[in-house]
């Protein structure tokens, strides 16, 4: 029987690395870097945008209590090293972001473009994530 047993878990670690996640998706999707292609990919206009505060708010909530699984599998996988933090990381964005994600692209009229970005942002912030919480077990 597998236990989600989270007694031993490093929370400083957790919250570490959902904010780390949470920095790299506000660098990524900030307007010098990939923002405005985004938003120009999915037809938003940066004045049609709103706030962006209270996203920003709820998206770091959301990295941290996403980090908590994370290292549940790093913990089950047994990984160790930095390397094998990447390697679980990069499975679960594969298996459980990228895979369930991409039929979207034969069924709607999404871009291909946002779908791109967005995933490449999700495989590098899961990517930091595998890296803090093999680091700091």
């Amino acid at each position: 029987m597998v236990s989600f047993d989270v007694s031993s878990f490093n929370w400083i670690a957790i919250v570490l690395a959902g904010v780390s996640a949470w920095i790299i998706g506000a660098i990524w999707f900030s307007p010098p870097l990939f923002g405005r292609r985004w938003m120009a990919a999915l037809g938003i206009k940066p004045e049609d945008a709103g706030n962006p505060a209270p996203g920003f708010v709820i998206a770091l909530v959301i990295s941290i209590i996403g980090a908590t699984f994370p290292r549940w599998v790093v913990g089950v996988a047994g990984a160790t090293s930095i390397a094998d933090g990447i390697e679980v990381a990069l499975i679960i964005w594969f298996a459980f972001i990228l895979l369930p994600s991409a039929p979207s692209l034969l069924f709607t009229k999404s871009s291909k473009t946002a779908f791109a970005i967005t995933q490449v942002q999700h495989a590098i912030a899961m990517s930091a994530m595998g890296i803090v919480l093999t680091a700091y077990r």
